[in-house]
């Protein structure tokens, strides 16, 4: 019989749920990598940007995160309210699980006036934390299209550790244009822009 997957409405059910789910949600955001767009499925249409690409994933995986934020406005935000509103959201230095989404503050210039006040601009999908706490997580870029990037909140001013061969290994990559603001290049990584994470359990039923 095909398992379906349903979100908890409630708090107290926070830290449960079903690893299965979370690994298809992992498994379903790797196979779009390079991908811009989405496709139309079961009638419903995805926008090509970083809330389409989350909508899609969980969308695949059983969950259509409009059950969430409803008839709101649309956006990171909206879906970020939805969450906070049942308590999804935290702020822990490491995600809860794998799967989890991760929102991101300042990103861009969502307005457009030059200041760095466009809260709520980028969410992503966590795909796997290392021992060292560097998480690797997944979203949609207008430039790159789905790709992999880094967030290491353990080690928020650094960017790259040099390993003994002398290579670097990125541990928070670059997550907004430099558009000469005359700030440090630190001021460009992920942790500089990170809000919170969110969890959202779920359950499986027959």
């Amino acid at each position: 019989m095909k398992k379906v997957f349903v979100f908890f409405l409630l708090a107290s059910s926070l830290y449960g749920g079903s690893e299965r789910f979370y690994d298809l949600v992992v498994s379903n955001a790797l196979s779009l990598q390079g991908r811009y767009s989405f496709p139309a499925r079961d009638g419903k249409r995805f926008t090509s940007d970083c809330i389409g690409f989350v909508r899609y994933v969980y969308y695949l995986s059983g969950i259509d995160l409009v059950e969430v934020y409803g008839n709101g406005r649309g956006g990171v935000s909206s879906l970020y309210d939805g969450l906070l509103k049942r308590r999804f959201v935290y702020t822990n230095i490491l995600p809860v699980s794998k799967g989890d989404l991760i929102f991101f503050d300042n990103t861009y210039d969502v307005n457009r006036n030059g200041r760095w006040d466009d809260p709520l601009s980028h969410v992503a999908i966590v795909i796997d934390v290392d021992k060292h706490g560097t998480i690797t997580y997944i979203h949609h870029s207008p430039r790159k299209g789905v790709g992999l990037d880094y967030l290491n909140l353990r080690y928020p001013q650094t960017y790259a550790f040099r390993m003994k061969d002398g290579s670097l290994k990125v541990i928070n990559s670059y997550l907004r244009i430099n558009r000469g603001e005359n700030l440090s290049r630190e001021n460009y990584i992920s942790s500089t822009f990170f809000r919170a994470f969110a969890h959202i359990p779920v359950k499986e039923v027959e």
